[in-house]
């Protein structure tokens, strides 16, 4: 079952990769969406301020950030395996570099 806060495998077509996803969100409707909103993790920091590190302590596979400004909605049928989960007490942190991305923070 995809569940909020899931850190899956997803495989982008363009650009041609497979890159890890954290799965986002209303737990009650996931289940009935046919497209997923997930944000993209990236091993490439690039110093922006709402770029939100993660680590193996986060259950990633090496450190990488979480990328809000590449928000996707992707098939669901696509995800991958789980590789881990992001920490419900991060979860401010995130809402925080979604509005600052989206120009409301």
């Amino acid at each position: 079952m995809i569940a909020r806060g899931d850190i899956r495998w997803y495989r982008f077509s363009s650009p041609e990769e497979r890159r890890p996803v954290l799965v986002m969100g209303r737990g009650e409707i996931l289940q009935t969406l046919v497209r997923i909103p997930v944000i993209p993790l990236s091993a490439t920091a690039r110093g922006l301020r709402w770029e939100i590190p993660l680590s193996a302590e986060d259950g990633v596979p090496s450190a990488c950030v979480l990328k809000p400004e590449w928000i996707r909605a992707v098939d669901r049928k696509l995800l991958g395996p789980l590789i881990g989960r992001f920490d419900e007490q991060r979860w401010r942190e995130l809402r925080s570099a979604l509005l600052d991305v989206l120009g409301f923070g």
